[in-house]
C-alpha cells in the first residue's frame, strides 16, 4: 500500500478501486477550478473598492440579471445534452470569455470613451460581473457533476477531502496573483485560468471515463448514467418552494448572503481607507485569500470529515452562523483593517471547509434534476438575490440614513442567531429526506 493510499484510508475509510480513482480525480479537479477562480478574485475585490458604496450595489443587480438569463439557459441545456458533452461545451465558454476580457484590457486604448465613460472602466465592470457569476457558477457545477457520481454515505466521506484539493488550488493561486501582479500585469493574469481550464477539462475526461467503466461493470451504482435530465428550463425554480427540504437550504443561502454582503460592503469602506493604488489592493486581497486557503486546507483535511460523521449536519452547518456571530461583534467594536483581515480569513474558511462540503453532501439525497437545477438556482440566482438586495439596505443606510457602520454590525447579529436555529433544522431534515429514499428503495425491491 502506497503512502498517499495510507493518507486516503485514514482521513476517509477504507475505499473501493472506483471510489479513489474519483476521489483522486475529482481532488485534482477542483484543484484546478479553484486555482482558476482565485487568480481572479482579487482582480474582482480590487474593482469593487474602485466604485464606491452605491455602484458596487448596482454591480450587484447587474450580476443577478446576468444570473437571471444564464440560470434558465444553463438549465435547458442541462436538459437536452449528455454530461459529456455539457462540461466541455460550459468550459469552452468561459474560456472564450476570458480571452475576451484579456483581449479588451490589453488592447483597448487608455483614452477610448464609451458615453463619457474611459472604456476600460466599462470592461472592468463587466468583468467584475463575469468573475462573479464564473465564481459562483464554476463550482456550483463541478459539485453537481461530482455528486451526480456519488451516493449521500460516500459524500459524507469524500467531500471533505475533495474539497481539500480545491483549497490547495485556492492557496497556490493566491501565492501567484500576490508576486505575479506586478510583473504580469492583471490582463496577463485572465490568461492563466484559461489554461487551467482545458487541463481540468482533460481531468473530467479521465473522471467520465471511469465512471464509465463502473456503469459497464455488475456492481450497483449510486446515481444516474449523466444523461440529459429532461424537465422544463424553470424546474429548479418550482423544485425549491415545492420541498421544504430544498426551501430550508435556500434559505441557508440567503442568510448567508445577508451575513457576507453586509461585511464585504464593510470590507469595502475599510480596503479603499486603508490603500492608495489598485496593485496595494489587489495584494492585500491576494494575502487574505492565501491565509483563507491554508487554514481551509487544515480543517478540511483534519476535521470536516469526522465533524459530519461523529456530530450530524445541522451541527456541522451551525459552526459558520457561529462564526459569523463571533466575527460581526468583534468589526462592531473595532471597525479596523487588522480586525477585517481576522474575520475574512475565519468567517471564509469556515464557510469553505466546513459549510460548503456540508451543503454538497445535503444535494446528494435529492433528484438529479434538482441536483443540477434547484442546486444552480440556489447558488446562483438566490445567492445573488440576497447580494443585490442587502447591498441596497446597506446603502441606504449608510447614506441616505447615515448609520454608522458599527450599528450595522449590530443589527446583522440577531440574524445569525436566526441563521444557526436553520441549521439544526435542515440537519433533521436530512435525516428525514435520508430515510424517506431508503424506504423507496427497499418498496422498490420488494
Amino acid at each position: 500500500m502506497s503512502i498517499l493510499q495510507r493518507f486516503e484510508n485514514h482521513i476517509v475509510g477504507e475505499l473501493t478501486d472506483h471510489e479513489r480513482t474519483t476521489l483522486r480525480c475529482s481532488a485534482a479537479w477542483f484543484f484546478l477550478v479553484l486555482f482558476g477562480y482565485y487568480i481572479l478574485r482579487p482582480i474582482r475585490e480590487q474593482i469593487s473598492t474602485e466604485y464606491g458604496i452605491k455602484n458596487l450595489s448596482w454591480l450587484f443587480y447587474a450580476t443577478l440579471a446576468t444570473m437571471l438569463i444564464a440560470i434558465p439557459t444553463y438549465s435547458l441545456l442541462v436538459s437536452k445534452f449528455h454530461r459529456r458533452k455539457l462540461v466541455p461545451s460550459i468550459y469552452a465558454f468561459f474560456c472564450v470569455a476570458l480571452l475576451f476580457f484579456w483581449a479588451a484590457m490589453s488592447f483597448v486604448p487608455k483614452t477610448a470613451m464609451i458615453g463619457g465613460t474611459p472604456t476600460l472602466e466599462w470592461v472592468a465592470r463587466f468583468l467584475f460581473i463575469w468573475i462573479s457569476v464564473y465564481g459562483l457558477f464554476i463550482v456550483s457545477f463541478f459539485w453537481s457533476v461530482v455528486g451526480d457520481m456519488l451516493a449521500p454515505e460516500q459524500g459524507r466521506r469524500l467531500y471533505g477531502m475533495i474539497a481539500g484539493g480545491g483549497t490547495a488550488g485556492g492557496m497556490i493561486a493566491s501565492l501567484v496573483a500576490t508576486f505575479m501582479v506586478d510583473e504580469l500585469g492583471q490582463e496577463n493574469l485572465l490568461l492563466i485560468p484559461v489554461v487551467l481550464l482545458v487541463v481540468g477539462l482533460l481531468v473530467y475526461f479521465r473522471l467520465e471515463k471511469a465512471w464509465e467503466s463502473q456503469q459497464a461493470s455488475a456492481v450497483a451504482l449510486p446515481s444516474s448514467s449523466g444523461k440529459p435530465t429532461g424537465g422544463n428550463p424553470f424546474a429548479g425554480f418550482t423544485a425549491v418552494f415545492s420541498s421544504r427540504y430544498l426551501f430550508a437550504i435556500c434559505l441557508y443561502g440567503l442568510f448567508l448572503a445577508t451575513c457576507g454582503t453586509t461585511i464585504y460592503f464593510q470590507q469595502s469602506e475599510i480596503v479603499e481607507a486603508a490603500f492608495d493604488t489598485k496593485e496595494a489592493k489587489t495584494k492585500y486581497f491576494a494575502m487574505i485569500n492565501f491565509a483563507v486557503q491554508v487554514l481551509t486546507l487544515v480543517l478540511q483535511t483534519a476535521v470536516v470529515g469526522r465533524l459530519m460523521k461523529r456530530f450530524g449536519l445541522g451541527l456541522t452547518l451551525a459552526i459558520l452562523p457561529i462564526a459569523y456571530i463571533c466575527g460581526i461583534t468583534s468589526l462592531a467594536i473595532a471597525p479596523t483593517l487588522a480586525v477585517l483581515a481576522v474575520i475574512s480569513v475565519t468567517g471564509r474558511s469556515a464557510e469553505y471547509a466546513i459549510a460548503n462540503p456540508a451543503r454538497e453532501v445535503l444535494f446528494t439525497a435529492v433528484r438529479r434534476e434538482d441536483r443540477y437545477k434547484a442546486k444552480s438556482f440556489i447558488d446562483t440566482i438566490v445567492r445573488r438575490s440576497g447580494d443585490a438586495s442587502v447591498g441596497t439596505v446597506y446603502r441606504l443606510m449608510r447614506e441616505s440614513w447615515g448609520i454608522a457602520m458599527t450599528t450595522l454590525s449590530w443589527c446583522i447579529i440577531p440574524i445569525a442567531i436566526a441563521w444557526c436555529f436553520l441549521a439544526w433544522f435542515i440537519g433533521y431534515e436530512n435525516k428525514r429526506v435520508i430515510a424517506e429514499l431508503d424506504d423507496q428503495v427497499q418498496a422498490d425491491n420488494d
